[in-house]
């Protein structure tokens, strides 16, 4: 059976559900009824991870919204209806979706010490400075990474993660992070929330 560790319904317009994948991935199959489209989209994906992911997506949002069906944005950022948005999130086992009446963002992340060897590739000077004095700096700098991937994700496309975006100052237990953008997309301050999941960095905006 599959292993739903998370799942949660937030201001009573969205849906959260984070899956621990413990299958293999024929039995991950054999629970995708697969339309000719479908099929023919799986078949091209060479990688067994990325067959993976997108069996666990299409899963998911069956639990979370049965019958509706996954597009793509020429950005590739994912489509579901003009009154449904999406966002999807893969990091070493798990998979996550949320779908909400409005547009959202989705970032899993694991901590992972190459967040640190490219930090200043996305973190404004002073985030890299917070990130020094904390006491989990990694760990510190993986909230940053995924705040900022929540965000992209949330425009789709035409974000500079360094440039554009700086978090506000926060601790690494903090549930509601703030996050300041400005940049193409026009200038605005998103909530975060913030989750810690069996050692993964759970970050959606609300």
């Amino acid at each position: 059976m599959p292993l739903i560790i998370y799942q949660s319904n937030f201001n009573d317009t969205g849906r959260l559900l984070i899956w621990k994948a413990t299958e293999t991935l024929g039995e991950l199959e054999s629970r995708i009824i697969f339309s000719e489209a479908q099929k023919k989209e799986y078949e091209s994906i060479v990688l067994e991870k990325r067959r993976q992911e997108w069996v666990l997506t299409r899963i998911l949002l069956e639990i979370a919204l049965e019958g509706a069906e996954l597009t793509f944005a020429p950005s590739g950022k994912p489509l579901l209806t003009e009154t449904h948005h999406i966002s999807v999130s893969h990091s070493g086992d798990l998979a996550g979706i949320l779908v909400a009446d409005h547009n959202v963002g989705l970032d899993i992340q694991c901590v992972d010490e190459k967040l640190e060897k490219i930090s200043k590739k996305y973190c404004h000077q002073d985030e890299l400075a917070r990130a020094g004095w904390d006491n989990n700096p990694l760990d510190y700098l993986t909230i940053v990474w995924s705040a900022k991937e929540a965000v992209f994700k949330f425009f789709g496309e035409n974000v500079h993660f360094a440039k554009e975006m700086v978090t506000r100052p926060f601790t690494t237990a903090q549930e509601v992070i703030e996050l300041d953008y400005q940049g193409a997309h026009g200038a605005r301050t998103f909530q975060l929330q913030h989750l810690y999941i069996t050692g993964y960095h759970v970050i959606m905006t609300i």
